[in-house]
């Protein structure tokens, strides 16, 4: 079928379910009180801008400790996935959704009338900054936002202070399926903010890729960076350490192995100016490579 009909079908869909919920919607008079965090992104932020009453559901992965840092916090809010019915029966005013989301969902929920919000993909701190000032302005709350971002970014202005401290540190983030973050990421910007260097970005590696095990015996690294889950450190590290090939790492070997909770590494909210701080805390904990 072509990709036609299919969207016309998902918007007849929509309109069906909106019209069970009592389509047409009004168009918001005020800010939203009924506000959806379809994304991990939005509830981290959301729950630090607003009074919890307005937000009338956060998507499941947002109560999962393993993915998200207010899980928590979010224990009795309802609990939604992506399917646009799921996101409409909390009758929403307004839905946060991802850079990610499927057309075909935003398709369903325009259709429905429900108001959107899709914050951009963010390379660095000021694209999460960025992002967070949309959604205050789309929640009517930038006075909350602003102080949000300026301790935020002062706690970056801290770590720039002692950043030359840190510069001979070539570190690079890796996992057992040997992923890492290049130049463009978040981890990169992180790992700016510390004043060490990224070894992958270094190397001409772009936002995210997969390497061999040779690629990875020839990047001189002083310290990987591993997302830990919420198991024993132990364990975490059996992998690295027991690979044929990676245990010869000169880093491996001095266990310069520098572990940051998983869902604090892959946070795309201000949280992640703590995943900047534990790295640098770790490496002046270090002294030198």
């Amino acid at each position: 079928m072509s990709r036609r009909p299919v969207l016309a079908l998902l918007v007849l869909t929509a309109v069906a379910v909106g019209c069970r919920r009592g389509a047409p919607r009004a168009a918001p008079s005020g800010p939203p009180t009924r506000i959806v965090a379809a994304s991990v992104f939005a509830a981290e932020v959301l729950l630090d801008l607003l009074p919890r009453e307005r937000i009338a559901g956060v998507h499941y992965l947002a109560a999962d400790p393993r993915y998200s840092l207010v899980a928590d916090r979010v224990g009795d809010l309802p609990q939604v996935d992506a399917d646009p019915e799921a996101l409409l029966s909390v009758d929403p005013d307004l839905v946060v959704l991802d850079a990610f989301t499927k057309p075909e969902t935003v398709s369903l929920l325009e259709a429905a009338g429900v108001r959107l919000l899709r914050p951009h993909e963010a390379r660095d701190f000021a694209g999460i900054w960025a992002n967070i000032r949309q959604l205050s302005t789309a929640c009517g709350c930038e006075a909350a936002a602003e102080r949000l971002i300026a301790s935020s970014a002062a706690r970056l202005a801290a770590l720039r202070e002692t950043a030359p401290e840190r510069a001979a540190w070539r570190v690079m983030s890796l996992d057992g399926a040997l992923h890492t973050y290049g130049k463009g990421s978040l981890f990169d910007a992180v790992v700016a903010a510390t004043g060490a260097r990224n070894l992958a970005a270094e190397e001409g590696v772009g936002p995210f890729r997969k390497l061999d095990v040779e690629a990875v015996l020839v990047m001189p690294a002083d310290a990987i960076v591993l997302g830990a889950g919420t198991g024993d450190l132990a364990q975490e590290r059996q992998w690295l350490v027991q690979h044929p090939g990676l245990r010869l790492m000169n880093c491996v070997e001095r266990d310069r192995l520098l572990f940051v909770p998983s869902p604090l590494l892959a946070s795309t909210s201000h949280h992640l100016v703590a995943a900047a701080e534990r790295i640098a805390e770790q490496l002046t904990r270090w002294g030198t490579p």
